[in-house]
């Protein structure tokens, strides 16, 4: 396939197709110029962070988990970039959506209503998807099924962000509670992309299961790395100033009690709008051990999802990506846990 312009700018070939794909199909399918406007303006703005996360995962998790998985199954990923688009819609109209509720929109949405920014997630994620893969040319069956995959997806999706919401501020979050977010929130999502790619090159049961449970480790490995990238290496960390509770907060909030506890919680309270406050944080988090732990269990996912994929009998280019796109999860520089260093 030629490549796009968007590869000069770093952008691999399959994430530039499957977004100049799902931006003509949104602007094909939208029926006012205000909205495919809108959407224009969304498409636009993400270019720019779906090169990042190409150049940081070794391949955008929304387009390449998709067209790898069905690469695996079929031999190639072509046939496969309508469901990447589709993937690409989802995974927008969900970004949307998060820096709308952690008020930390990027410049592009500049002097646009909050209304109108809310409806372009929705569209992006409730309506243009499911078009896209009903007019699959895929037996009806697998169109079926992959709908399926994706009503069930948001819904799981859907717990798993009221919950992250219902946690902020809160000192009463348990490290439990905050696994089951992250599961059902990027675990389910990333689990989706992935069983969408199986279930349109007509994988066995038993294969999409192990497919969709691949992505789910690795979602939940990404999502917690995530976390700690924010609270540790960002400049201001949005987390801290907005509250949320992820998992090493969690964890302090677990191991401490008493004075020790009330005066974490006081901490973090501060943290919410003093620089120095966050600093202080970042630093107890450290000395807490709950840093270590945390990339141990990131750790934990990324092995879960590489024995994961070794069950499906995946061989191969599509296998070689999709184990660079777990590893690029890890916080870990050595082969082993054991004497592997954080990075």
């Amino acid at each position: 396939m030629t490549k796009s312009a968007d590869t000069a700018v770093g952008m691999t070939c399959e994430t530039a197709s499957a977004l100049t794909s799902a931006e003509a199909f949104a602007q094909e399918n939208t029926p006012t110029e205000a909205m495919r406007e809108l959407l224009a303006l969304a498409f636009a703005g993400f270019r720019s962070a779906a090169a990042e996360m190409d150049a940081e995962c070794d391949g955008a998790p929304f387009v390449h988990l998709p067209l790898n998985v069905y690469a695996a199954v079929a031999g190639c990923w072509e046939p496969a970039l309508p469901v990447a688009a589709a993937t690409a819609m989802l995974y927008l109209g969900l970004d949307i959506f998060d820096d709308l509720a952690d008020g930390d929109l990027p410049a592009h949405w500049t002097g646009r209503r909050p209304a109108e920014i809310n409806l372009v997630a929705a569209t992006l994620l409730s309506a243009l998807p499911q078009l896209a893969i009903a007019r699959l040319h895929a037996p009806a069956d697998a169109r079926a099924a992959m709908l399926q995959e994706i009503f069930e997806g948001l819904l799981t999706m859907s717990a798993g962000q009221q919950q992250d919401l219902a946690f902020a501020g809160s000192s009463e979050v348990s490290t439990e509670e905050v696994h089951a977010s992250v599961n059902r929130k990027s675990g389910a999502e990333m689990g989706m992309f992935a069983a969408l790619g199986a279930l349109l090159a007509g994988a066995p049961a038993e294969q999409v299961h192990l497919y969709r449970e691949v992505g789910r480790a690795f979602g939940i490995a990404g999502q917690l790395a995530s976390d700690m990238h924010d609270l540790f290496v960002a400049e201001r960390s949005m987390d801290l100033a907005n509250g949320t509770r992820t998992l090493p907060i969690a964890l302090c909030l677990d191991r401490y009690a008493g004075q020790e506890r009330e005066g974490f919680i006081a901490l973090l309270r501060s943290a919410q709008s003093s620089t120095s406050a966050a600093d202080r944080m970042r630093e107890e988090i450290k000395a807490s051990g709950a840093a270590r732990y945390c990339a141990f269990v990131i750790e934990v996912q990324c092995r879960r999802a590489l024995r994961l994929l070794a069950e499906t009998a995946t061989i191969g280019e599509p296998r070689h990506r999709l184990e660079r796109m777990i590893a690029s999860a890890s916080l870990y520089r050595g082969a082993t846990i054991e004497k592997g260093e954080p990075r």
